[in-house]
């Protein structure tokens, strides 16, 4: 079980003990509920489940953040309140290592701000239909260790709310910048299908594989990296927002 403040949030335990976890982050104007079956879904009988819901509410679901130009600055925002929350995460005995950070459409722009600025290794991020938010001089929060944190990625040749070219940009500077990232194309909108149910399991049972067993539940936790100040303290450093969308889903649209 985990208990975090600040979001609202259920917990969904693995089939079998583990101190595996993935935390879920829903796209725009979506909200936690279509994921409380994710672990059927996913069939990771390993895997424990956090799912949240963005903090601002959207057309009868929530957002986690609003369109150009407040962007940016709410992008910080929700940066530093997930760090908080990794933090209340960990001090119930879960580990960075053995996380992933899953993310559909704007929850994967989330996700990897996250993981881009937190200082840790995780154990994996999860993106589907999703893109990035590149602040100035962002390659140089990266450490050794946190350029260990391994990418799965996938975007639809046919995704009429996020460009597959902005994507594959981020990709390439994700690359340049030192990560394994596994990037698969989909003739596919901007929707997440039944087949990369499959993709996702596969890729993540292999890092599985490499990742430590012990679970520390309510014990003092020493993460492979603290969050740095700098992480929190980046607010100064902004730059122009890359254009975006005016809708994003997890159901198919225009369909």
């Amino acid at each position: 079980m985990i208990s975090v403040s600040g979001f609202q949030s259920e917990f969904i335990a693995s089939q079998k003990p583990s101190n595996k976890l993935m935390i879920v982050l829903h796209g725009k104007g979506d909200s936690l509920k279509p994921f409380r079956q994710f672990d059927q879904e996913l069939n990771i009988p390993e895997m424990n489940y956090l799912l949240l819901n963005a903090p601002q509410k959207f057309m009868g679901g929530f957002s986690w953040y609003k369109e150009p130009p407040f962007m940016r600055f709410e992008i910080l925002e929700v940066r530093k309140q997930m760090l908080s929350l990794i933090q209340e995460v960990f001090r119930q005995g879960w580990r960075a290592e053995n996380t992933f950070l899953f993310g559909f459409s704007q929850g994967c722009l989330i996700s990897s701000d996250l993981a881009l600025n937190s200082g840790y290794q995780w154990a994996g991020v999860i993106g589907i239909s999703g893109y990035f938010h590149f602040y100035p001089r962002w390659k140089n929060q990266l450490s050794q260790n946190m350029l260990k944190t391994p990418w799965f990625l996938t975007h639809g040749h046919n995704d009429e709310i996020l460009p597959l070219e902005t994507t594959r940009f981020g990709v390439e500077k994700l690359r340049s910048a030192g990560f394994s990232v596994k990037w698969i194309e989909l003739d596919k909108r901007h929707v997440f299908q039944e087949k990369e149910f499959q993709m996702i399991r596969t890729w993540v049972k292999e890092r599985l594989r490499y990742l430590p067993g012990e679970f520390r539940q309510n014990s003092k936790v020493s993460n492979t990296n603290p969050v740095s100040p700098t992480s929190v303290a980046f607010v100064r450093n902004i730059e122009k927002s890359q254009p975006q969308v005016n809708r994003e889903s997890q159901k198919p649209t225009g369909q």
